[in-house]
Order: C-alpha cells, then sequence, then structure tokens
C-alpha cells in the first residue's frame, strides 16, 4: 500500500529555509537532524515536506521557469491564500481557476522552489 508521497525540497541556505518554512509557510518541524542541521521533515495539516542542504540549486530552471519542487492540494485555496499573504509568504501567482478543475496558486521560497497549492473546484456548484 502506497502511503503519501514527501517531496523533497533542496535549500542552500538551510536555517533560512527552516525559518521561512515554519514562520511564513506556516509549517511545524516534525524533526530537524544534523549536528550541523541539514535535513528536516515540516508539516502542515497533513502535508509533509522534507528540507535538504544542498551546496549548489538542484533545479535548473533554465530548463522552465515554472518548474515546481511540490503541488500539495487543499480544501480551501482562497483561505490558505489570506493566511499566506497575511504571513508575508513569497506569492508567485495569485489564486486562479484552472482549465483541469483547480484552482491554484503558487509561492516561491527564499531558494527559488515553487510550491503549488490547489483545490479542486471541478465539483464546484454552477451559478445561474
Amino acid at each position: 500500500m502506497l502511503k503519501p508521497a514527501i517531496p523533497n525540497i533542496f535549500v542552500q541556505n538551510f536555517p533560512a529555509a527552516l525559518a521561512y518554512y515554519t514562520g511564513p509557510l506556516g509549517f511545524h518541524p516534525l524533526f530537524v537532524y544534523g549536528d550541523v542541521p541539514f535535513y528536516a521533515h515540516v508539516a502542515r495539516d497533513g502535508a509533509i515536506l522534507a528540507l535538504r542542504h544542498v551546496v549548489k540549486p538542484a533545479i535548473d530552471h533554465s530548463a522552465g521557469v515554472d518548474l515546481l519542487s511540490a503541488f500539495i492540494e487543499v480544501s480551501d485555496i482562497d483561505a490558505l491564500y489570506q493566511s499566506l499573504l497575511s504571513a508575508g509568504a513569497l506569492i508567485r501567482q495569485l489564486p486562479r481557476d484552472e482549465p483541469w478543475g483547480m484552482r491554484s496558486l503558487i509561492v516561491n521560497d527564499p531558494d527559488g522552489n515553487l510550491l503549488c497549492f490547489a483545490s479542486d473546484i471541478s465539483r464546484r456548484a454552477v451559478r445561474i
């Protein structure tokens, strides 16, 4: 039986990344590993991300400017947007309805990793 995946987010400045994920993004640390910390799991509600220190950027953004590091489904994207905005998160894309039935929001972290949060709107009631 498969369990939820835990995306690895590669960061160059581990202390700053941990502070950002546990600050404006609202995650809490499940554990932080290393005498000089270099690896952690952070969680918010049912979502878990792994933060991993690297020396060089792990994502080649010249391959595409909008490469996502993680996709996290949420129940209410607009409520999440308001909380992230008031907490000072780095908003890359405002909430918008996508043709595939999701309403998405993209934030970036200080290392340029892009995280997409999205709500399923395909079953949303049609108003007349």
